[in-house]
């Protein structure tokens, strides 16, 4: 239990926002992830030094913290029962841009596609480029070391970050960046625990430098672990580096300086077309030696989806030709036009030699360019339109292995997952062999959940024979870290518990992830505990399979914090959670499912949270999972109204028919110079 006097504190010592209500909490419950973790309370930093000083109070009464941006998480590391230090609201700037020496200076809640944008006049842009990127913040691409679909030629994020601001777990401030053999002696002569850490970490790296070197995964493409890897340079200790993946259980980040990269001035597509999943697979090794910058795919039951979401399909239908099972969407780029048709005129009479790919659509233009790629990065979203309780769950999904062995790698998983009697969705990166598996399991079920731990033993056992990882790009979290000395290895297992227990030696950073974690199954947003209240719905739900079905299709992905596009006028208002898709769904959820009292469904603080919802339908077409929260809305009126009286306002909309014709009648001269009054009418 929490001491009252720990939240008088922070709201006296900050200025930003302190919520511990009921609502507040379920609304950071929950992420991308399957999971569900009610956290304590929520805090909104004004300033930077609201972090440090949230921190420490935290630290002084001993309580868990949590630092949080925009909850796109697919392995539950941005839930816990602790403090949320959320930055997305007002710590969102880009600090500095030296476009001469191509770095800048950013908050931990600014979003990449915000950044990316402030670059562009710059010519420059951040190279990783996660699918999330238009509400991910550099926050959590940072602490989760995101990559995207270019990793081939950008590399982790960790390639890229230079230096990084953050607070310590005893709330104490550091800096970190490049620290030579020379440099090293003064900072571990001074007093503090960022100098403990300097003058205890060395010994670890020399004690274990042996399993470092060994359990690391020989994939380039990884982010599982801490980056002991990173550290082995004796003339080149870099900590930000290791706060880079650590998921936040390091470290509270309040500043990060990131490498650019020039934009490519011309880039072109080609989308393979192919009847068959294992032949585009295969077809990988040999594409790859045209040196693309991108190779992605999606299989079938992907665009099956994007054919069944009214906005993707329309994508959709400017790229594809026919009714492939599969397709790679490869990238090339280059100074000039010239110089990339050129590669993609080649690349074209290669698959044609080959027999590679049975047809090829080159999109012409930058705008259906742009088409092929918002349909590539709802691929995630996509998927979990799926209807029913049979849902393809991210567990497993960002294992990667060297591309020579990923279709050998997938047949054998896929034919594991059959045995269960479990089916598979697949999307992403080709180029990097890290194809996103999903199966598809109704976590609503005990025993069909307790195929989860058997799939994941099978990917370690899979991906450490084919030397690859077992996470390439999602990270750890709740979903992963129980694995970890099993991947890892005992030996560098500890390693890691080591450098966890040095700098945050009273375990109040992101507990439970990376390190020390509980079995997978625990705490599951849908589990076999899962019920939900009876309803007469007044609107037709049976498509979706009920009212309580159609509230589930959100999946926590957030596209519905993004900037751009339509979704959600409410949320770009006011950047309140509570006011996004996400946020309506999950209070809606809670109620229906018991996390709040049955009576909350038709609460005037319920219909607050609805009350800003203006119908506008752009959830249906924009959200890759195509949440209808217009009609959930209606269906959520229809019950408060029978609950709750219905306001004058309400009653005189409704009777506009009878009204107007009212006032059309003998009425109309009285009517009319009301109207017309100028007082009436302001």
């Amino acid at each position: 239990m929490i001491s009252e006097s720990f939240w008088q504190e922070l709201r006296q010592e900050t200025r930003g926002a302190v919520k511990t209500d009921k609502y507040s909490r379920i609304l950071y419950s929950t992420d991308a992830s399957i999971y569900k973790v009610e956290p304590l309370g929520v805090f909104f930093p004004q300033h930077r030094d609201e972090i440090q000083a949230a921190v420490e109070i935290a630290a002084r009464h001993s309580v868990p913290v949590l630092m949080r941006g925009g909850g796109t998480s697919l392995a539950g590391q941005t839930v816990n029962k602790a403090l949320i230090i959320d930055a997305s609201r007002h710590l969102n700037r880009v600090l500095e841009i030296n476009a001469a020496e191509k770095w800048a200076r950013v908050e931990p809640g600014v979003v990449m596609d915000t950044m990316n944008a402030a670059l562009r006049p710059y010519g420059l842009q951040f190279g990783p480029d996660p699918a999330s990127g238009n509400r991910a913040t550099m926050g959590g691409i940072v602490s989760n070391n995101s990559t995207g679909s270019h990793s081939i030629v950008y590399g982790m994020t960790a390639d890229h970050v230079l230096r990084l601001s953050a607070v310590l777990s005893d709330g104490s401030t550091a800096r970190f960046g490049p620290v030579s053999a020379a440099e090293l002696p003064a900072l571990q002569r001074q007093s503090g625990l960022s100098a403990q850490i300097y003058r205890r970490l060395p010994q670890i790296l020399r004690d274990k430098e042996s399993a470092i070197r060994q359990g690391t995964p020989r994939h380039w493409r990884r982010c599982g672990g801490y980056n002991l890897d990173r550290l082995l340079d004796p003339d080149a200790l870099n900590l930000a580096k290791l706060l880079c993946g650590a998921e936040g259980t390091l470290g509270a980040i309040q500043d990060i300086t990131l490498n650019l990269v020039e934009r490519p001035k011309f880039t072109g597509l080609a989308v393979v077309h192919f009847k068959e999943m294992r032949r585009a697979m295969e077809s990988v090794p040999l594409i790859l030696e045209n040196n693309p910058s991108a190779v992605e795919l999606m299989d079938n039951l992907g665009l099956t989806m994007c054919r069944d979401a009214p906005e993707y399909a329309r994508l959709l239908a400017t790229f594809i030709e026919g009714q492939p099972d599969t397709i790679l969407i490869t990238e090339f780029t280059g100074d000039t036009k010239a110089e990339v048709d050129d590669k993609l005129d080649k690349y074209a009479a290669l698959l044609q030699k080959q027999r590679i790919g049975y047809t090829v659509t080159r999109p012409p233009t930058p705008e259906i360019q742009a088409n092929v790629w918002e349909v590539r990065k709802a691929g995630l979203g996509l998927l979990m339109s799926v209807k029913g309780d049979h849902k393809p769950i991210p567990f497993i999904e960002d294992s990667a292995v060297p591309v020579e062995h990923l279709a050998e790698y997938i047949t054998r998983l896929e034919d594991f997952c059959h045995t269960l009697d479990v089916n598979v969705a697949y999307y992403a990166h080709a180029s990097a062999g890290c194809l996103h598996v999903r199966p598809l399991i109704n976590l609503k079920e005990a025993a069909e959940a307790g195929k989860m731990e058997a799939i994941s033993n099978a990917v370690v056992d899979l991906v450490s024979q084919y030397g690859g990882a077992f996470s390439s790009e999602h990270g750890d979290g709740r979903a992963r870290s129980w694995q970890a000395e099993h991947f890892y290895g005992p030996d560098l297992y500890d390693a890691f518990k080591q450098v966890k227990t040095l700098f945050d030696p009273r375990n109040l950073l992101n507990p439970g992830n990376i390190v020390n974690a509980g079995p997978m199954t625990e705490n599951l947003r849908f589990g076999a505990d899962y019920k939900v209240i009876s309803l007469r719905e007044e609107l037709d739900f049976s498509e979706d399979g009920g009212f309580h079905r159609a509230v589930e299709m959100c999946n926590g992905a957030a596209v519905c914090r993004k900037d751009t596009g339509n979704m959600c006028p409410s949320f770009q208002a006011t950047r309140d959670e509570e006011h996004s898709t996400r946020g309506r769904a999950n209070l809606l959820r809670a109620a229906l499912s018991g996390d709040l009292s049955a009576e909350e469904l038709t609460s005037p603080r319920m219909f607050e949270a609805m009350d800003l919802c203006v119908e506008c339908k752009s959830c249906k077409s924009e959200c890759p999972s195509s949440v209808d929260m217009a009609k959930i809305k209606t269906e959520f009126l229809a019950h408060y109204y029978r609950a709750n009286p219905v306001p004058l306002r309400s009653r005189l909309f409704a009777a506009i028919g009878a009204l107007s014709e009212i006032g059309s009648g003998a009425l109309a001269p009285l009517v009319n110079g009301i109207i017309r009054n100028p007082l009436t009418r302001w």
